[in-house]
């Protein structure tokens, strides 16, 4: 099986090394932003990952078009320079501590109006296959899927004791539609399952739930798949990763008026990646 597996490192190095000798020649990549003028003005959102990444290009852009927004991290000195930054409230909180989640954030939100939760907190597994470790796949299921359900069954109370038409905005990955080896695959693959369940339920009361599924960000997590930050290549069909910003145009359109009639759909924004290729 070793022996196996660094075959297919070699192949898979080789491919990579290739396809990047092609790619060095293109252009920079310049994303257009979408200007959605005060969409959310007086909206009150809580976003989950809020200091990096793409929860922090989420809240960036919430706030940009009039939200009033609280990010969730646990790092304290990052979330709170982000929240400063940004304009923004910051609540701290270790997600995989459930009890702590459910009581702290029902504290938090009990005299406020909340009309917007984006789950975008989320971890990659590292470990190689047949030696994943209980440990490690409790803490990406505890992040990725379990910190979810419980941040919006908490909200959605408070939603539907307020009588609020809100929004519920799960961040997946193209990953969930790859066949699940690894927790990190399997739990946004739950989590697309969680999106409709949630919706089914949640509908009829005026409350929308949906997700978005990027492919590779130009994120931190992903610096190891992205070799050139400029032209942002990237062997999937469309040749680059995508950007934050991107991500955070279709966000705020799901979660302003624009997105009220899609309801439980997972939005893959990937460049074909997990849909037209096996890259992810």
């Amino acid at each position: 099986m070793a022996l196996l597996d660094r075959f297919f490192e070699k192949l898979f190095k080789a491919r990579e090394a290739a396809y990047y000798s092609k790619m060095n020649k293109k252009s920079a990549v310049i994303i257009n932003d979408v200007d959605f003028g005060r969409i959310l003005e007086g909206k009150e959102a809580i976003v989950t990952g809020g200091s990096s990444g793409i929860g922090l290009a989420i809240a960036e852009k919430m706030v940009e078009c009039g939200a009033n927004v609280t990010i969730i991290g646990r790092d304290p000195e990052k979330t709170k320079k982000v929240a400063e930054e940004f304009h923004c409230q910051y609540l701290l909180l270790d997600l995989t501590d459930t009890n702590g989640l459910i009581k702290i954030v029902s504290e938090y939100i009990e005299n406020k109006k909340i009309d917007i939760l984006v789950n975008s907190a989320g971890i990659l597994d590292k470990e190689k296959w047949l030696e994943k470790t209980p440990d490690n796949f409790d803490r990406v299921i505890n992040t990725n899927l379990k910190a979810a359900y419980f941040m919006s069954q908490t909200v959605a109370k408070h939603m539907l004791k307020h009588k609020i038409e809100g929004h519920i905005l799960n961040v997946s990955s193209s990953s969930s539609m790859r066949p699940s080896w690894g927790p990190y695959q399997l739990s946004k693959r739950a989590l697309n399952g969680m999106t409709l369940g949630f919706a089914q339920k949640l509908a009829p009361h005026g409350i929308t739930v949906n997700a978005l599924a990027p492919g590779v960000t130009m994120t931190p997590m992903a610096s190891n798949f992205i070799k050139d930050t400029e032209n942002l290549a990237y062997y999937n069909p469309l040749r680059r990763a995508e950007t934050p910003e991107e991500i955070a145009n279709l966000a705020v359109f799901l979660v302003s008026n624009l997105g009220t009639s899609i309801v439980g759909d997972t939005i893959m924004i990937t460049g074909g990646s997990g849909i037209l290729s096996d890259t992810f």
